[in-house]
């Protein structure tokens, strides 16, 4: 179970590669019918493929944290974009555990994360999670 001590653990998903057709398909499923306006954009929502999907695969892998992932609650997720990220853009992604509390039986993780495009050092995405673990039954 993850607790104070790891505060400040980083994990890093380098080599993250913006797939053009990956970003197409996200972009028409949430167009639907509507034609997609910019087709050779990235959708905002493509950071969880890129930036958060990476970083915490790998957080959920550190065995020395713990996280019990049977009675994880994805409680709030944020993101900004300060420069646009690109179709086939290559990106390394980094994610941090920036606290853990506990309150009445549940771990409360958040997470800060980080995308740069390291071709001009540009940050293309920051985000912020929370992750609520329930204490095992």
């Amino acid at each position: 179970m993850p607790d104070k001590s790891h505060v400040g653990r980083r994990y890093t998903a380098a080599g993250q590669r913006v797939a053009p057709e990956s970003a197409r398909a996200v972009a028409q499923a949430i167009a639907g019918a509507t034609e997609v306006r910019e087709p050779d954009a990235v959708p905002p929502t493509f950071a969880a493929v890129y930036c958060l999907g990476p970083t915490l695969a790998k957080l959920f892998s550190d065995s020395e944290v713990g996280m019990d992932l049977a009675g994880l609650i994805h409680g709030e997720q944020s993101f900004e974009w300060p420069e646009p990220v690109r179709p086939g853009d290559v990106v390394d992604a980094t994610a941090e555990i920036t606290g853990v509390d506990t309150r009445r039986g549940m771990t409360f993780v958040r997470l800060a994360m980080e995308a740069v495009r390291p071709a001009d050092s540009a940050v293309v995405c920051r985000g912020t999670s929370l992750m609520i673990v329930r204490a095992p039954a």
